[in-house]
C-alpha cells in the first residue's frame, strides 16, 4: 500500500507567528523577498477578522534527505538568524510574513501602494464598520502612515488622528498590532471611559467587537 509522502497539522494563527518570531519557521534561502501591497494586507486582515479561509500552508520539515539554506521570516528578531528551524516555508511566505509584521512584530509594516510607491504603515480595525453588517468589512480595515495620522488634501487636512492610546478609544479603532494582546488594550479602554462614566455605553461595543471579530484572529 503506497503510503503519502506529506501530512497535515493544523495549527493555530497564533502558535505559526510565534514560530516565525522565534524562528522555528523560516524560508528556504532560495525564496526571493516579496512585499505584498497595501491592498492585499488589508484584504488578508479582513479575511482573518472574519474566519475565512485564506488558504493552506506548506512547509518541510528541517534534517530530512533535503536541507536548503534558512532565512528569517522579514523582520523577525535577529537572534533568528542563529537559530536552527524546525521547518521551512514552502508555500505561504506572502500570508505570513504580512500577519506577522502587522500582529506581533509591533513595527510599522513597510508595503507599497497600488502605485507602487513605497510607504510605511499600520493598520487598524475599525470598531463600529467592522460591526455594521450594512459595511464591506474590507472598508474596516484602515491603514496611516508612521505617524499615525490619516490625512486629505494632500496633507493640509488631518482626518484621522491616532497618535496617543486616547485617541485610539475615542474613535474606537483597534490596532491590529495588538490582535493578540487584547487584555492590556481592553484595561486600558476601560480606564479611560470610567474617568468620565462613559464605560457603560461603550462596555456592549466592546464585548460585540472582541467576540464578533477579534476571536477570529485568536482562535483561527
Amino acid at each position: 500500500m503506497a503510503v503519502a509522502s506529506f501530512k497535515t497539522n493544523p495549527y493555530g494563527l497564533h502558535e505559526l507567528l510565534k514560530k516565525c518570531e522565534g524562528g522555528d519557521l523560516q524560508l528556504p534561502d532560495f525564496q526571493r523577498s516579496w512585499v505584498w501591497d497595501e491592498d492585499r494586507i488589508r484584504s488578508l486582515i479582513s479575511s482573518v477578522s472574519r474566519g475565512f479561509p485564506i488558504g493552506a500552508l506548506m512547509t518541510l520539515e528541517t534534517g530530512g534527505g533535503v536541507d536548503f539554506k534558512p532565512r528569517p521570516i522579514e523582520g523577525a528578531p535577529a537572534h533568528t538568524l542563529t537559530t536552527r528551524p524546525e521547518a521551512l516555508l514552502l508555500d505561504g511566505q506572502q500570508r505570513m510574513t504580512s500577519l506577522y509584521q502587522v500582529s506581533l512584530r509591533g513595527k510599522v509594516v513597510e508595503t507599497i501602494t497600488s502605485k507602487k510607491k513605497r510607504v510605511k504603515r499600520l493598520f487598524y480595525i475599525d470598531i463600529a464598520k467592522a460591526l455594521d453588517p450594512a459595511v464591506e468589512r474590507d472598508e474596516a480595515i484602515v491603514s496611516v502612515g508612521e505617524d499615525r495620522l490619516l490625512a486629505e488634501d494632500f496633507g493640509r487636512k488631518i482626518v484621522l488622528d491616532l497618535t496617543t492610546r486616547e485617541n485610539e478609544f475615542e474613535r474606537l479603532m483597534y490596532p491590529v498590532s495588538m490582535v493578540f494582546n487584547w487584555d492590556e488594550w481592553q484595561k486600558q479602554f476601560i480606564e479611560h471611559f470610567m474617568k468620565d462614566g462613559e464605560f457603560p455605553k461603550k462596555w456592549d461595543v466592546l464585548r460585540q467587537f472582541k467576540e464578533n471579530v477579534l476571536d477570529n484572529f485568536i482562535y483561527y
